[in-house]
């Protein structure tokens, strides 16, 4: 049985390895909210944080994550779809 850990937590450690420097991996389901489409869940490597939206730029601001990994530029995924992260099962 694989280890799980809570939403927040994982975004938490998420937060303090980027400032540590140090890359990590996560898997989400994809969404496109203009679209309302998927493609499927999305596995991502060597990936760190990036700023966000504030407040007054977004009202997703709370849920869309921005982030950085060595083999794509910017992107973002909505932190309710986070599945895995280390390893680790996203416990609701």
């Amino acid at each position: 049985m694989s280890q799980t850990i809570k939403l927040y937590d994982a975004l938490k450690r998420m937060r303090r390895l980027t400032e540590l420097g140090v890359p990590f991996t996560f898997t989400f389901l994809s969404y496109n909210a203009t679209t309302r489409t998927s493609d499927g869940f999305k596995d991502v490597t060597k990936a760190q944080l990036r700023k966000g939206y504030r407040d007054d730029q977004s009202d997703k601001a709370d849920i869309l994550i921005g982030y950085v990994n060595s083999n794509d530029k910017s992107r973002w995924f909505y932190l309710p779809l986070l599945m895995k992260f280390n390893g680790y099962t996203i416990k609701p």
